[in-house]
């Protein structure tokens, strides 16, 4: 592109905010081929001498989750024999001096409103006793009953007023095959009351992936982590942005496991039918505009849907890699970028290496993603 055209995209009042954007991402790269970058891959285990991880994407397994998954036929054996005591051993051997806990798939459903709402309930007082014994060690996203919406109303109010929970965690995917629900993503009509809710408390909702029904067992001997979660992720931001869900409820503060799934990578598609462009000037889409267009219906994103995508927080979980991060950071600001492990799945060593040695991100960035992001979504910590 020539000199002038640059200036002249620059100069667009709904452009100069993404060009600078541009010109701040050169430089960091330009930063990266210097010194700083030279350090981290000399030093892969510290950003900087404490780096204070927060780490938003930690799991537990309560006892009562185990025992009453397999009095239902659902046997759950913890991940790599995981105790509280490896955990705290992870933490402490590789700096991350908060981790947020939650519940990983197949989460608390299993066809039983009652025993459901039961689990939540037990899950819950689990982690708030953990954040009690180890004082700034551990916060909590607390579990809910979904699909049964009343029970979750219910249990957002114990755990964000009497647990004092830091947020909530959802799945990206809900179904009950007993009432007919079937593979609903979060922009479905049926959780309104709850995303009204956690609207309303401006509440932190991590989500993590589980599997769709539709998809199970596609393509034989490929376990559903390898394609299923990322893709069930991207579903599930696509049906809260095109639905209009993140548009009618503003305040939800949206975390998203493994970068955002595939997300960045289908970007183009999801501008479809709009006028938005990635980067003004250089990925032409058309030049200004918003929202989404399409067989005259209103539009649903009139703020369009890069500012939904960039509104959003996105953890480094199972994606600190140089493929991975370099598309995420081309699609929002290092400031949605946070820590996440997926403990006990992988390390906290294994993933700040990822991070100081993929060649994407400056000092200060790495500084931002370790803690400094997380800090400022969830206060408390």
């Amino acid at each position: 592109m020539k000199e002038s055209q640059l200036v002249k995209s620059a100069d667009r009042p709904e452009s100069r905010r993404h060009f600078l954007g541009g010109l701040a991402s050169l430089a960091g790269a330009l930063i990266l081929e210097g010194s700083s970058a030279t350090a981290f891959r000399s030093s892969p285990h510290n950003a900087a001498a404490n780096p204070r991880r927060i780490d938003v994407h930690h799991h537990v397994y309560p006892p009562a989750y185990i025992s009453i998954a397999k009095e239902n036929g659902i046997t759950i054996n913890p991940a790599n024999n995981w105790t509280l005591s490896k955990t705290l051993e992870d933490m402490d051997k590789a700096g991350t001096a908060t981790a947020l806990t939650s519940i990983t798939t197949p989460g608390l459903w299993f066809g039983n409103a009652a025993l459901s709402r039961r689990l939540s309930r037990e899950c819950n007082d689990y982690a708030a006793k953990i954040v009690r014994d180890h004082p700034g060690r551990f916060g909590m996203f607390a579990a809910l009953p979904l699909p049964d919406i009343d029970g979750s109303l219910k249990e957002i109010e114990y755990a964000m007023d009497v647990l004092k929970a830091d947020g909530i965690c959802l799945h990206t995917v809900y179904q009950d095959k007993a009432t007919g629900i079937e593979d609903r993503f979060l922009g479905h009509a049926m959780f309104a009351p709850v995303h009204e809710e956690l609207n309303r408390r401006k509440a932190v909702v991590y989500t993590h992936p589980k599997e769709a029904d539709c998809c199970r067992n596609i393509v034989p001997d490929v376990a559903a982590t390898v394609i299923e979660y990322g893709t069930n992720t991207t579903r599930t931001i696509a049906s809260l942005i095109f639905s209009g869900t993140t548009t009618k409820f503003p305040d939800e503060k949206w975390i998203f496991s493994h970068a955002g799934g595939t997300t960045p990578f289908l970007v183009e598609r999801f501008l479809n039918g709009t006028a938005e462009e990635v980067v003004p000037g250089i990925v032409t889409k058309g030049q200004g505009g918003s929202g989404v267009a399409g067989s005259g219906r209103p539009a649903k994103v009139p703020n369009g849907v890069l500012h939904e995508l960039r509104k959003m927080y996105y953890d480094c979980a199972q994606t600190a890699n140089p493929i991975a991060m370099r598309a995420l950071r081309a699609l929002v600001p290092v400031s949605q970028i946070v820590f996440g492990t997926d403990f006990p799945f992988r390390t906290t060593a294994e993933t700040a290496k990822g991070l100081n040695t993929c060649g994407v991100f400056n000092r200060a960035e790495i500084r931002a993603i370790n803690r400094d992001n997380a800090a400022k979504l969830l206060p408390r910590l």
